[in-house]
């Protein structure tokens, strides 16, 4: 395991091939700090281009997931002082901004699939954080919250993108609107989590779970990612046309030699990524 002040990076599975996240600020509830999202940054971009990366797991420290961000500014040395003559200085405020955006950009380009592990409060950036992964495991002590709009402001780390998606479009505007709070056994049924379970079976169901995303093929599974998000907003014979041309990135590779073998010969596959 690595460490670091606000962040916890460890390499599981039977391949070492999960990357396990924790965010370490348990007495804030894990609430994001630029040093903390600037390393998260440097990990996802690093892990982009790393081949034995099959999956990413994304948790917190403690009984929280993620409240959000550190609006106290408290450890965040990064963060552009405001303009001693009292005046508004929007370029400052936009390239604050860039510390937050340019991270959870980084978490969406990652190919490889992503889990959150929600162990608490979800939380303002914390449910935008969430709602980027692939796939959530949740516990029944988790709740959910679009924040923002209880301080005037909105779900601007991209929750307005992916929740509407993962919710439908009038949970997500309830949400969004009202920004009250969803229980776990609420957004379980809206659809934001895979899987609900109690508190001391989380870590084992994520595990299990990140496990089978290990052993799975990387080239099928980050074409299948890529191609669900780039299509989204195509036609369908347009798909279909970025299909034809993918598809043999993976009919002729040795994944996919390998899975035939291992269907006719009634064995376990071993997938290497080639």
């Amino acid at each position: 395991m690595t460490r670091n002040e606000e962040i916890l990076e460890e390499r599981r599975g039977r391949r070492d091939g999960i990357l396990w996240l924790t965010l370490n600020r348990p007495e804030k509830l894990n609430a994001l700090t630029f040093p903390l999202l600037r390393r998260m940054r440097e990990i996802l971009v690093d892990a982009r281009f790393d081949r034995s990366v099959r999956c990413i797991v994304i948790t917190g420290a403690g009984r929280g997931f993620c409240a959000g961000m550190d609006v106290s500014g408290a450890g965040d040395p990064d963060r552009e002082p405001p303009p001693e003559d009292g005046s508004v200085d929007i370029e400052g405020y936009r390239l604050n901004f860039r510390h937050e955006t340019e991270t959870y950009i980084a978490l969406k380009r990652m190919e490889v699939p992503i889990v959150a592990m929600v162990n608490g409060p979800c939380v303002g950036a914390g449910l935008d954080l969430a709602s980027h992964c692939d796939l959530a495991v949740g516990s029944t002590a988790a709740r959910y919250q679009v924040a923002y709009v209880r301080r005037g402001l909105y779900a601007d780390l991209g929750g307005f993108w992916s929740l509407p998606k993962i919710l439908g479009w009038r949970k997500a505007m309830e949400l969004m609107m009202t920004g009250r709070f969803m229980s776990a056994e609420e957004a379980h049924d809206a659809g934001f989590t895979n899987y609900l379970v109690e508190p001391d079976e989380l870590e084992a169901k994520t595990m299990e779970l990140a496990l089978e995303l290990e052993a799975g093929p990387p080239i099928a599974q980050k074409l299948g990612k890529m191609l669900a998000l780039r299509t989204a907003h195509l036609d369908f014979d347009s798909a279909m046309q970025w299909s034809e041309s993918a598809i043999p990135l993976v009919g002729l590779s040795r994944d996919s030699t390998e899975g035939m073998l291992a269907f006719r010969e009634k064995r376990e596959t071993d997938f290497e990524g080639r």
